[in-house]
C-alpha cells in the first residue's frame, strides 16, 4: 500500500514523520546499551513500571521508505525471538502534526511540542476524536512527564499523566506511546502503567 501524494524525503538526521514501531518485552541481550534512546539513537531500551511490577522493553523504529509515489507502508520484518512477558507488538506511529495521510493510517499519534498538562489533555482527547483508527496518543508535557490517552470501546477515552524519566534524558514520546500501545494491545489495563523510563539514563 502506498500513500499519495509524493513528499520529499526527510533531511538526513531528522526524525521521520512516521515509522513502524516494534515493541519487544524480551529484549535481546547483545551488544552495548545505546547511548541515546530514540529514533536517531537506535532502538530505545526502556523499563515499564506499574505499582507492583516492572520489566524491560525494547522499541525498534523502522522509518517508512519514501518513493516517487509517496511513503510505502511495507510491514517490517517480524521478531525471531520467543516472546517475553507480553507478546511483541508492531504498529505504525505518526507525528500528530504531520501529513494527514500518515495520521489516517496511524495506530499511535505522538505530539512533539510540549504543552501544559491541561492543554495536553485537551490535545490528546481532540486527536483521539479526530482519528478513529488510532488507539493511543501521547503529548509531552513540560519537564519529563507526558499525557497519554487510550481509546476505549465505550465511553470517554482513558487519559492520564505518565512519567518518562529524569529531565536530562527522558524516554522519547514515541517510545512511551509504543509501549502503551503494546501493553493495551496485549490486554493490559492502561491505568496500571505508571512510567516508561530509559533503561540506561544518561
Amino acid at each position: 500500500m502506498t500513500a499519495s501524494p509524493a513528499r520529499p524525503a526527510a533531511a538526513r538526521g531528522a526524525e521521520p514523520e512516521a515509522a513502524w514501531a516494534t515493541v519487544c518485552f524480551r529484549p535481546p541481550r547483545t551488544g552495548a546499551p545505546p547511548r541515546e534512546a530514540g529514533l536517531q539513537g537506535g532502538p530505545a531500551r526502556v523499563v515499564w513500571r506499574t505499582r507492583s511490577a516492572h520489566g524491560p522493553a525494547l522499541v525498534r523504529f523502522d522509518a517508512l521508505p519514501v518513493t516517487e509515489r509517496g511513503c510505502a507502508y511495507r510491514h517490517p520484518s517480524p521478531c525471531l525471538h520467543p516472546p517475553g512477558r507480553l507478546p511483541c507488538d508492531t504498529h505504525l506511529w505518526a507525528d500528530a502534526d504531520g501529513p494527514a495521510d500518515l495520521r489516517e493510517h496511524a495506530d499511535v499519534l505522538v505530539g512533539r511540542v510540549p504543552r501544559a498538562v491541561a492543554e495536553a489533555r485537551r490535545r490528546v482527547r481532540f486527536l483521539l476524536a479526530e482519528h478513529p483508527g488510532c488507539l493511543a496518543v501521547v503529548v509531552p508535557g513540560f519537564g519529563a512527564g507526558c499525557v497519554v490517552g487510550v481509546r476505549r470501546a465505550a465511553g470517554d477515552p482513558w487519559c492520564a499523566g505518565l512519567e518518562r524519566g529524569g529531565p536530562r534524558a527522558p524516554a522519547s514520546p514515541q517510545a512511551v506511546a509504543s509501549v502503551v500501545h503494546a501493553w493495551v494491545a496485549a490486554g493490559g489495563s492502561p491505568s496500571a502503567l505508571r512510567a516508561v523510563v530509559p533503561a540506561f539514563p544518561g
